[in-house]
């Protein structure tokens, strides 16, 4: 069964390196299937448990294709849905003006400083948890994976068939979309800025699309590990997601990376995840 990962991983190195867009990504996590693969039994289970994780990176890199060839400019959704979050979730103390816009011209240092922190490490952090709990409690991070698969293909669903724009790009481009425009860190230039750094201006030139502000996957991926843990732990950790998550919602809004409905939208596309995983594990249960 590990050779599963393996196998996958090589097949789509191998076609995207046939395409001609094999980035600095796609031989180091082939290097890494492959290392565990190599390295013994033990590996060998830490690599076919993380494989929903795998498959996450896999169908990021891919749903550009399929955005390249479905999105089109009128599908778009970008000043619908800054419309649509004045009507649910209006900046209270300023007529017309939405959270991300106020967020946009009220700003300090040490706020881009913090909503960094979540923004830099959710993707380490999802695979570190995830290893962690391989040595304290692998059928919680099973869970927790193939929550966090499933919550990743809903989305990607979605940035397909719903594409949204995030609030930085109606903010600086208003609302006619233009397919072409360049990923943005938006607030995150900022803190590259303030650190001497194009760590995030980077990271963001490798993103797979623009227009996929809905649902926030920021937001959901610390819901998600706060859905899995609830039952099987106590006020002594859960506090820990609860800061996590609610650090995310912040960031994503503060940066301008995402309305409030983007989070609201990943918080409910999470539960609704963690659901599906959980009645599956009944089922099974049941049908044994």
């Amino acid at each position: 069964m590990w050779l599963i990962p393996v196998v996958a991983t090589l097949a789509y190195v191998l076609v995207v390196a046939v395409w001609g867009e094999v980035r600095l990504e796609h031989p180091l996590v082939l290097a890494l299937v492959l290392v565990l693969a190599a390295i013994g039994p033990r590996a060998r289970q830490f690599l076919l448990d993380a494989t929903p994780y795998l498959t996450i990176a896999i169908g990021y890199d891919a749903v550009r294709y399929a955005q390249a060839a479905f999105v089109r400019p009128d599908g778009v959704l970008g000043c619908e849905l800054r419309d649509l979050e004045l009507r649910l979730f209006p900046f209270p103390f300023a007529e017309g003006v939405t959270f991300p816009d106020w967020f946009a011209v009220h700003r300090l240092p040490v706020l881009d400083l913090l909503a960094a922190i979540p923004y830099f490490g959710f993707i380490y952090i999802a695979f570190l948890y995830a290893a962690y709990l391989f040595f304290v409690d692998r059928p919680r991070m099973r869970r927790y994976l193939w929550s966090l698969a499933i919550a990743n293909y809903i989305a990607f669903a979605m940035y397909v068939f719903l594409p949204a724009a995030p609030p930085w790009y109606v903010q600086n481009r208003g609302c006619a979309i233009d397919l072409s425009t360049a990923p943005d860190p938006a607030g995150l230039a900022r803190v590259d800025q303030l650190l001497g750094l194009d760590y995030f201006a980077s990271f963001y030139a490798r993103s797979s699309s623009v227009f996929g502000a809905l649902p926030s996957m920021h937001c959901a991926f610390p819901v998600l590990g706060l859905l899995t843990a609830w039952k099987p732990t106590t006020w002594k950790t859960r506090w820990i997601h609860l800061l996590y998550a609610s650090g995310m919602f912040f960031a994503a809004v503060y940066l301008t990376h995402h309305w409030v409905i983007d989070a609201v939208v990943g918080w409910c596309v999470a539960a609704v995840s963690v659901a599906i995983v959980w009645g599956t594990e009944r089922l099974v249960e049941r049908n044994r």
